[in-house]
Formats: structure tokens, C-alpha cells, sequence
């Protein structure tokens, strides 16, 4: 009985170690590995992405207007445009970037969302934007999470936004 267990245990160690090789083999130079391409034809590659990296090629205004249409939009689509104008508009009100301003717009509205708050980046960006005087150094980050904080604990959006100013017009940092 135990050459028998033997000599599958080593049946199988072989099948494994067979199939192992195998897979670590390079591709023919002919093959590619398949890997989605943007503006090809495979669906939404744009709208799906959780985060924007500072590599990344994709415009912040085409990324949000994708993820809100839920499907990949044309950079030429009004929504981009909307959001392109957006993003100018709270990028002279803060000291982040577009891109990130997009991130953690997105990141709040996941973050409410969680909460069973439904608000968009939109919405988040809309709002934080309009919110308070242009005031040097001011963070579209910290205000959102003072805003993050002001709706989790019960606030709704007027109030929430609100609370974010304080009462010489300056935004709550």
C-alpha cells in the first residue's frame, strides 16, 4: 500500500511541477498579453477606474464624466466639458490640483455612499467649490473631509456646507 501512495504522491508532484514550468514559459514573441486599450471597442475602461494616478493619461474631467455617465463618454462629450469647467472653477479656489481634486471628490462620495448617503463627485465638487471666499492655501482635501465629518454625523448637504463657513465668509480649515 505504500508504493502505491508513493508512486501517486510522485505522479502528482510531477503533474504539478510539469504544469508550474509551464506557465512561467515566456509568450512567443508573436503573442501579446491582453490588456485593454483605451478608445478601443471592450467596453468601459474609463468610467471603471477607482482612482486617477499622477501617470495617468486620462484627462480628470473625461474620468469623472465617464464614471457619472457610467460607461466611457467621448472627450469631446458636453458632460466633459461641464466637468473640464468644474474642475477650472474649483482649482482656483484651491490648492490642489484637477486630478486631485477628482480623486478626492470621488473618494467623498464613495466614503458617503458607504454611509448610505448618496451625493456625487459632482455634487461634492459643486458644493465645496461654492462654499466659501477664495481664501490663499485653502485644501479642497481638508475641506472635504470637515465636510466628510459634518455629513456623517447627520448633516445634510445645505448643512453640511454650511458649517464649513465660518461667519467672515473664509472656509472652515
Amino acid at each position: 500500500m505504500p508504493t502505491v501512495l508513493t508512486a501517486r504522491l510522485k505522479f502528482a508532484f510531477t503533474l504539478a511541477l510539469t504544469l508550474a514550468v509551464a506557465a512561467c514559459e515566456e509568450q512567443p514573441e508573436n503573442e501579446q498579453p491582453l490588456r485593454p486599450t483605451v478608445g478601443a471597442n471592450e467596453g468601459s475602461v474609463i468610467a471603471e477606474k477607482r482612482w486617477l494616478e499622477i501617470s495617468e493619461p486620462t484627462a480628470p474631467e473625461h474620468w469623472l464624466a465617464s464614471r457619472e455617465a457610467g460607461a466611457d463618454v467621448a472627450l469631446s462629450a458636453p458632460e466633459v466639458e461641464a466637468f473640464r469647467n468644474l474642475l477650472a472653477r474649483a482649482d482656483r479656489r484651491y490648492t490642489e490640483t484637477p486630478r486631485m481634486i477628482a480623486n478626492r471628490a470621488v473618494q467623498i462620495e464613495e466614503m458617503l455612499a458607504d454611509r448610505g448617503i448618496d451625493e456625487n463627485a459632482r455634487l461634492v465638487i459643486e458644493g465645496l467649490t461654492e462654499v466659501g471666499a477664495d481664501d490663499e492655501g485653502r485644501g479642497f482635501g481638508e475641506t472635504a473631509q470637515h465636510y466628510f465629518n459634518a455629513r456623517a454625523n447627520g448633516a445634510d448637504r445645505e448643512e453640511g456646507l454650511r458649517l464649513l463657513q465660518r461667519p467672515e465668509g473664509r472656509t472652515l480649515r
